[in-house]
């Protein structure tokens, strides 16, 4: 027998004040009567107070004492204790997307009911010599290494939390196996729905033990869900969206779209189980936001029968072009989508927003603000300094990693009429220290394309009101202008002024790895979750890896390097934001684990029988004594 909680025991001292107000003399008061023939039979009782005299009636006393200690035991929370029990025990709760579907019992959800009856276990008797607590929402991970402390077990147990992750049970066994490798009288205590791939093979291993949470229900749910932008209309778009009904009998819905809360569509369905329905959507705005689909039913699990996805807004990207005219270059930018090219005679003093200024050959001594794409520059600015023509002009070394330069291989590619560029960092540098301005000041050079004397072909420079992209080769010499790669360098650098890509952003699901590429002038970003929650990931080379998001809903971006002067309202406009659903089959599929899973062995039922706590049977005797003192004392058996 162990005690959570051993100080309790000073309750004990107690005792002590009950004691000495039981033998305690009571003072008794004169008082004149007429007679005292009435009297005699209280003065036969009263007459004598000595010590032994007092204790002729110990019952009282006796179960005052036992009240006491069975109050103490109850504070001390003991817990049963084996000399036969396992060396060690690991703990695996599925903390997975299913594991939120309400029981049918209603109220709790899954996961809640498998935390409340391994709290309850956990406070009435000791799995193992020392125990550990894992979760296998998304990766496994430990909540509580092993310990005998049961207090920090229950703790642990209160800190595990919901996601809407996908379960990874088989690696959370994996790592529980590995941190009982060297015992051989050790368990693997699983708390799960069943929903899980790998169930029969872990049903047999020798070392897990499995206590089923819920029962096998019916369920409706969106498992795809992507919108994008009709090729041959800017402003028509077309809706992916995929049901399935997870039950025995086909069932009616109807599918509800919405489109920044305005309803747009309604699709009547019915569903044969488990047979997924596709359906397509179209139609034509060239307003954007968030898409919204719901289906109407009332389920144990309603984070699959919503889905969102973002719709990019259908606006032009206006297009300067100055400098020597081009045929190829101009051509490339004609067929553009969604853009509108103006030919300019002189150069402007800033690039409107949203667009962007070409310049061909033609330079000014200083560049506009704004975006900027420099092709086959012929004289120096305040950005770069333009130099002879390269003596081997041959692409060596370029950057894969950036979203530049996705889908286009320039390695080995010769650029006649490429010149030496050299990029002005110093001498803005040197600025910002003179004029003690921020350190975001002093541009950023980031190489795309370099010669093997590491001169640069292809490279992007900017400061917090300039993005530059230089080019540095001649179009009417070599055959850049003829390959494919050319145009899709040019759309690559519009879609990056755009912001967004200038691209679809496809929603995700919780068990996608996240990885984008953003336009910001920090160094790191502000993840928000849909809950609130903040976290800050760093940016390299123009892109951030978030990993997987363990929350449906909308997750926003934001600059954490803003200006501490802006107001506030702008420091909360996000830089971009992401959907994320659930979508996974297993995950919404709350029937596929078999029958005789939810049939407890006699291990799980022994486990199941003893989660009433040993305090709470210590309370309830203490109730009863009380009952059977006060019984007593209605006799006249005790005073």
């Amino acid at each position: 027998m162990d005690f959570l909680n051993p100080t309790a025991g000073y309750w004990a001292l107690l005792a002590i004040p009950i004691i000495l107000f039981y033998i305690l003399k009571i003072k008794l008061r004169r008082e004149p009567v007429s007679t005292t023939i009435f009297w005699e039979q209280v003065f036969e009782e009263r007459r004598s107070r000595s010590f032994w005299r007092r204790l002729r009636h110990l019952m009282s006393l006796i179960l005052s004492l036992v009240f006491l200690a069975i109050l103490v035991g109850a504070i001390a929370e003991p817990v049963r204790t084996s000399r036969h029990k396992p060396a060690r025990c690991v703990i695996v709760v599925d903390n997975s997307a299913g594991m939120n579907a309400a029981t049918e019992s209603g109220g709790l959800s899954r996961l809640d009911r498998a935390k409340k009856e391994l709290y309850s276990l956990l406070s009435t008797v000791g799995l193992a010599r020392e125990t550990a607590l894992l979760a296998c929402g998304g990766e496994p991970r430990i909540i509580v290494g092993f310990t005998e402390h049961l207090g920090t077990l229950r703790k642990g147990v209160e800190a595990i939390e919901p996601t809407d992750y996908p379960a990874a049970m088989k690696q959370a066994v994996e790592l529980a196996e590995r941190l009982i490798a060297l015992e051989d009288d050790s368990t693997i205590l699983v708390y799960t729905d069943g929903e899980i791939d790998e169930l029969e093979e872990l049903r047999n291993h020798p070392k897990v033990r499995f206590c089923p949470v819920g029962t096998p229900v019916e369920n409706l749910a969106i498992t795809r869900f992507q919108p994008r932008r009709t090729l041959g209309d800017a402003t028509g778009y077309e809706i992916l969206a995929e049901t399935v009904f997870f039950g025995r009998e086909k069932r009616e819905t109807r599918l509800e779209v919405e489109l920044n809360g305005r309803l747009i569509d309604v699709v009547p369905l019915t569903l044969e189980p488990g047979v997924p329905r596709t359906t397509i959507i179209r139609d034509t705005t060239a307003e954007g936001g968030l898409l919204r689909a719901r289906l109407k039913n009332n389920d144990l699990f309603p984070a699959d029968d919503t889905a969102i996805a973002f719709l990019p807004e259908c606006s032009l990207q206006p297009l300067y072009y100055f400098g020597v005219e081009d045929f190829f270059l101009i051509k490339v930018l004609q067929s553009q989508p969604n853009t509108e090219l103006h030919l300019l005679t002189e150069a402007p003093d800033r690039v409107p927003e949203n667009g962007v200024l070409i310049l061909h050959q033609t330079v000014p001594d200083v560049l506009p603000e704004g975006n900027v794409v420099v092709v086959d520059p012929r004289d120096s600015c305040d950005c770069f300094e333009a130099g002879e023509p390269l003596e081997v002009p041959l692409i060596a070394k370029e950057d894969r990693e950036s979203p530049l330069m996705q889908f286009v291989h320039l390695r080995n590619l010769s650029i006649p009429g490429a010149r030496r560029i050299t990029p002005r960092n110093e001498r803005f540098a040197r600025d910002a220290d003179e004029k003690e301005t921020d350190a975001k000041a002093v541009p950023k050079t980031q190489v795309l394309a370099e010669t093997p004397e590491g001169s640069p072909v292809y490279f992007q420079w900017s400061v917090p009101d300039r993005d530059v992209l230089v080019l540095t080769a001649e179009l009417a010499r070599g055959d850049l202008a003829l390959r494919t790669a050319f145009p899709i360098l040019i759309s690559q650098a519009l879609n990056h002024f755009r912001g967004s890509g200038g691209e679809l952003d496809p929603a995700v699901t919780t068990s996608d790895p996240v990885r984008i590429s953003l336009k910001t002038v920090g160094d790191r970003v502000l993840l928000r979750s849909p809950s609130g929650k903040e976290l800050a990931f760093p940016v390299q080379s123009g892109t951030v890896t978030l990993g997987t998001l363990p929350e449906c809903g909308v997750w926003e971006i934001m600059d954490d390097n803003r200006d501490k002067e802006m107001d506030r309202r702008e420091k909360e406009i996000p830089s971009k934001r992401i959907a994320c659903n659930l979508c996974n089959l297993r995950e919404s599929n709350l029937r596929s684990a078999p029958a005789s899973f939810y049939e407890q062995d006699v291990a799980s039922v022994s486990l199941r029988l003893g989660t009433w706590p040993i305090w709470f049977w210590l309370t309830l005797t203490a109730l009863v004594f009380t009952v059977v003192e006060w019984f007593l004392y209605q006799r006249r058996w005790i005073d």
